[in-house]
C-alpha cells in the first residue's frame, strides 16, 4: 500500500474502554496519511469518545439497538463512499456483514484490513490455563497494539500507544463546577467502583473502607464516578462511608464531563473498566484492580503510572476474557484478597 490511499474507514463499534484504545491508532494513521480522509464507525452512545477528535474526518454512528435492514443502510452508505480501505478492528458479526464482498467485486476497489483476535490462544488460557501468550510473542501484546498491527501494511508504526481524549470547553465547565463544590476546593481520588460484570468489581464495602481511609487519614474527598448503570453499586458504597467523604458523579455527568473530572483527580482507584483508560490519557495517576481477567487479555493499563493489584497467585485466573455474573468457584478470592489495606498502601 503507499500514499494514494485517499479515504479510510476504521471501525470500532463498542465498548468503551476498546474505544478508546483505538485513538493511538487515529493517531498513526493521521501521522502516515495527513491528507486523507479518514472516517470512523462507532456505536452512537459511544460517538463522544471520538466526536472531537482532531484526526478524523468523519463520524459515523451506528444505532445500538440496530436491527438488520438498518445495517444494511450503514453497509451501503459505507458503500458509496467508496474507501480505499477500511480497518475492520471489530471483526464481529455486525462487522463482518457490513464488511462483506468489499474487494471483491471488480468495480469495487476497498482493501478491508482486519484485526488479529488470537482466539484459540485465548480460549487455551481462559479454559485450560494454558498460557502459550509469551511464549509466542515473548511479551504480552497489549489491545491497542493489536489495532496498529492491522494498519500495518499501510505503513503505519506504533508509537508509545497512550489513548486521547479530546474534551469541549463546555465539558470542562461542567466538571469544574463540580470540583469547585468540594469542601474547601480540597485534592480529590476519583472512583469507578462499576464495571459491567460482577467478576470485576470490587466489592463495595472494600471501596466504603478505603473511602473512608482516604478521608479520615489523607483528608481526601473521594467522588464517585461512572454512568447510569453504576449507580446501585454507588449508593450502597456512600451509604457505608462517614458524611462529607464522598459524593456522587456516577450516572449525573456526560461520558466527557466525567473525563473532565478525571484529569483534575490526584489519583483514580478503578476496576477492569473503560474508565481506567480515560486516566491513562490524562497522565493521572491509576490503581486498578483486576479480578476476573489478566494481563495476557490485553488491558492493562498503558501508563508508568498506573499500578495493578491483582491475586496473582489464583488458579482459576482467568476465568472470563470479558468478566461473569458471577464467580463460577463461588468463593470470590481473585477480588476479595485484594483487601482495602493493600490498596491503601499502594496510594501511599
Amino acid at each position: 500500500m503507499n500514499k494514494s490511499i485517499r479515504k479510510i474507514l476504521v471501525i470500532r463499534l463498542s465498548s468503551l474502554g476498546d474505544v478508546i484504545l483505538v485513538t493511538p491508532l487515529l493517531r498513526q494513521l493521521r501521522n502516515a496519511y495527513p491528507t486523507s480522509e479518514i472516517d470512523f464507525l462507532v456505536r452512537s452512545d459511544l460517538a463522544d469518545v471520538i466526536r472531537y477528535n482532531p484526526h478524523i474526518s468523519r463520524l459515523i454512528e451506528f444505532r445500538k439497538d440496530s436491527d438488520f435492514a438498518y445495517l444494511r443502510k450503514i453497509r451501503s452508505r459505507i458503500w458509496e463512499r467508496d474507501y480505499d480501505v477500511i480497518l475492520d478492528i471489530h471483526r464481529n458479526l455486525r462487522s463482518r456483514l457490513i464488511c462483506f464482498g468489499m474487494g471483491i467485486s471488480p468495480f469495487h476497489r476497498t482493501k478491508v484490513l482486519k484485526i488479529r483476535k488470537n482466539q484459540f490462544t485465548r480460549f487455551l488460557l481462559v479454559k485450560f490455563k494454558i498460557n502459550l501468550y509469551r511464549k509466542l510473542h515473548g511479551r504480552v501484546i497489549r489491545v491497542w497494539e493489536k489495532y496498529i498491527r492491522a494498519a500495518e501494511p499501510m505503513g503505519v508504526k506504533a508509537d508509545d500507544g497512550r489513548p486521547e481524549i479530546f474534551i469541549p470547553p463546555e465539558s470542562v465547565r461542567a466538571a469544574q463546577r463540580l470540583i469547585e463544590s468540594l469542601p474547601e476546593h480540597r485534592n480529590f481520588t476519583a472512583i469507578a467502583p462499576g464495571a459491567r460484570h460482577f467478576t470485576k468489581r470490587w466489592p463495595p464495602e472494600y471501596y466504603a473502607d478505603l473511602i473512608e481511609k482516604l478521608y479520615s487519614e489523607l483528608h481526601m474527598v473521594s467522588i464517585l464516578i461512572g454512568g447510569r448503570e453504576d449507580i446501585p453499586v454507588v449508593e450502597e458504597i456512600i451509604s457505608k462511608v462517614p458524611a462529607g467523604s464522598a459524593i456522587i458523579a456516577a450516572g449525573r455527568y456526560t461520558l466527557l464531563e466525567t473525563a473532565a473530572v478525571i484529569r483534575n483527580a490526584e489519583l483514580m482507584v478503578t476496576n477492569d473498566s473503560g474508565l481506567m483508560h480515560l486516566a491513562t490519557a490524562f497522565d493521572v495517576p491509576v490503581i486498578a484492580i483486576f479480578g476476573s481477567t489478566v494481563e495476557e487479555l490485553g488491558f492493562f493499563p498503558n501508563s508508568p503510572l498506573a499500578e495493578v493489584l491483582e491475586n496473582k497467585g489464583l488458579y482459576c485466573r482467568p476465568c472470563s476474557h470479558i468478566g461473569r455474573p458471577g464467580c463460577p468457584e463461588r468463593h470470590f478470592r481473585c477480588m476479595k484478597d485484594v483487601t482495602p489495606g493493600d490498596v491503601f498502601r499502594k496510594i501511599l
